[in-house]
């Protein structure tokens, strides 16, 4: 289980999610009438506090939904997502040059649109295309036109869901077990042929363990084994940002020692990230969620990194 894991160590990616956070929690953007909207929602609340003392010191705003103040980022998100590539060395010498990627396209699940807001800053210069819904699986997204070019990455993130009807066997009964994770083999097969079709890289995405009351063990390994199996094909990717959010042994947690960026650090030093067993929300059953939550931070990064340098991961 958890054989193969991100090429960038856990220790790095707080590091920068910690340097990239600072400048992403008070940050905002014009809109066109003049008026000031946050470049993230509700998902961060409050902080507080400084976040990065290894970076020059500002001062965190508290950011609403819709409006905040403007605050000159410490990092740009280019600058601290550099560090997370030149704290790493290359896994192999590249055989063919580096592409320039300007398109994101993301297709997924919950744990996708939980993301959507740290991934979409902590990819900067790409357009974003949102192919994501809560209880989706990739069966869902077959018929979709992925909107993917020759300098497209598409990232492919499900965890496991068996509630829509492509994912009902003959007798109409939900998909479980290894006929789910044979199904999921087949349509992300499907999903990886028309990105790569289009001349796009793919990311698939590993997957955090669900709480051990889902008895999801089995899906969320095989569907993990999947990826990297599909990882062997050239242009494709397996990042584990699942692995964030999880033990150092890979166990199932709900809780995790605070990082430098977490705000909703308790007195005993840890951090919600996850709140209902498989959602990172430090408030279950809520979406988008109201407070800070880390294991959003956590993973969200995790596939950032895949998805600004592929090649790196392949």
């Amino acid at each position: 289980m958890h054989s193969k894991r991100v090429p960038v160590r856990t220790g790095i990616v707080v590091g920068v999610a910690s340097a990239l956070v600072a400048g992403l929690i008070g940050v905002t953007q014009a809109a066109g009438d003049g008026s000031v909207e946050t470049a993230l929602p509700a998902v961060i609340a409050e902080a507080p506090r400084p976040i990065d003392a290894d970076l020059p010191s500002m001062t965190v705003v508290e950011v609403t939904a819709r409006f905040g103040t403007v605050v000159e980022p410490a990092v740009s998100a280019a600058r601290a997502l550099a560090i997370v590539n030149a704290s790493e060395p290359a896994r192999r010498l590249r055989e063919e040059p580096p592409v320039v990627f300007d398109r994101l396209v993301v297709i997924g699940d919950s744990l996708a649109e939980a993301t959507e807001p740290i991934i979409r800053y902590a990819t900067p210069g790409k357009t974003f295309v949102r192919k994501f819904f809560g209880g989706t699986a990739p069966c869902d997204w077959l018929d979709d036109d992925l909107e993917a070019t020759a300098t497209t990455v598409v990232v492919i993130t499900f965890t496991g869901n068996n509630m829509t009807p492509c994912m009902l066997d003959s007798a109409g009964a939900r998909l479980i077990d290894q006929p789910l994770v044979e199904k999921y083999r087949a349509d992300v097969g499907v999903l990886i042929d028309h990105a790569r079709a289009a001349g796009a890289w793919v990311v698939l995405v590993g997957q955090p363990l669900h709480h051990p009351s889902f008895e999801a063990e089995l899906e969320v390994d095989g569907i993990n084994a999947v990826y990297r199996e599909y990882a062997a094909m050239p242009h494709v990717s397996y990042v584990d940002a699942g692995q964030f959010v999880e033990t150092p042994d890979g166990q199932y947690t709900d809780r995790l020692p605070c990082a430098e960026f977490d705000t909703d650090c308790a007195p005993d030093g840890t951090t919600v990230v996850r709140g209902d067993g498989v959602h990172f929300c430090p408030i279950a059953y809520v979406s988008p969620c109201p407070v800070w939550s880390s294991g959003a931070v956590r993973f969200g990064f995790g596939i950032a990194s895949a998805a600004n340098d592929p090649q790196r991961f392949d």
